[in-house]
C-alpha cells in the first residue's frame, strides 16, 4: 500500500511534500552538444594543437566542471519530474534529485572559483549577497555542516534553499549558461584569435579571462 502525504510529513520530511512544481529549465535544448565539450575539446587538441599548452591544464578543469554541472542540473530535473509525476507518498525521488542539484551546485561553484583563482580577482564580497555569495553560502554548507535536524540543504518549487542563503533556479541557470557559452567557445574554437574576439559571457567577462591567452 502507497505511503500518504502524511506519512511523509511525519516521518521523513514535511519539505519533500511542499515541493509542487519542477521549475528547472531543459538547458540541453539550449546546449544540445554540451555532452560532447570534453570530446570536442581533445579533438581539437589533437588536430589543431589549440589552445596553447599552458591553457590546457585549466581548460580541462574547467570543462569537465561545466559538462558535469549541466549533466547534474539534467538529472536532478529528471528526478524532480519523476517525485512529481507518481505517487506522492514517495521520497527517494526527492533525494535524487537534490543530491543531482548539490552536485551541480559543487561542479558550478568549482568552476567559477578556478576563474578565480585564475584571474586572481574575486567575483563577490562576503555577505554581499550576491548571487555567487549565496551559491558560496551553499556549497559550504552542503560540504561541510553536519545536520542535527531535517535537511540542511533543501529543494523548493523556486530553487535550492538553506536556512541562510537561497538561489533560485533562474539565477542557478544564469550561471550555468554562462559557463556553457564559455565551453562551447573553447570546445569548438580552432584558433586563440577565435576566442579572443568572441563576446565573453557575463560572468566570465566580470573574472577578466581569456583561457587562450598564453
Amino acid at each position: 500500500m502507497p505511503f500518504t502525504k502524511h506519512a511523509v510529513d511525519t516521518f521523513i520530511s514535511d519539505k519533500i511534500t511542499k515541493v509542487t512544481a519542477c521549475n528547472a529549465a531543459d538547458l540541453y535544448l539550449e546546449f544540445p552538444d554540451a555532452k560532447n565539450w570534453l570530446s570536442g575539446f581533445g579533438l581539437m587538441v589533437i588536430f589543431n594543437d589549440q589552445p596553447p599548452e599552458n591553457r590546457r591544464h585549466f581548460a580541462w578543469q574547467f570543462l569537465r566542471r561545466a559538462e558535469m554541472a549541466l549533466a547534474e542540473y539534467s538529472l536532478a530535473r529528471e528526478a524532480l519530474q519523476n517525485l512529481l509525476s507518481g505517487n506522492r507518498g514517495r521520497w527517494s525521488p526527492y533525494f535524487h534529485a537534490l543530491t543531482h542539484f548539490e552536485t551541480a551546485l559543487a561542479q558550478l561553484y568549482q568552476a567559477l572559483d578556478s576563474y578565480r583563482k585564475l584571474s586572481k580577482r574575486n567575483l563577490f564580497e562576503s555577505n554581499d549577497d550576491s548571487v555567487e555569495d549565496r551559491l558560496n553560502k551553499i556549497y559550504n554548507i552542503s560540504k561541510h555542516q553536519l545536520t542535527t535536524g531535517d535537511q540542511l540543504v533543501w529543494i523548493s518549487d523556486s530553487g535550492v534553499e538553506t536556512a541562510v542563503a537561497a538561489i533560485s533556479y533562474v539565477e542557478i541557470e544564469e550561471l550555468l549558461r554562462s559557463l556553457a557559452r564559455e565551453a562551447t567557445k573553447l570546445s569548438s574554437s580552432t584558433s586563440p584569435t577565435a576566442s579572443k574576439t568572441a563576446e565573453p559571457a557575463d560572468e566570465v567577462d566580470r573574472a577578466g579571462i581569456a583561457i587562450f591567452e598564453g
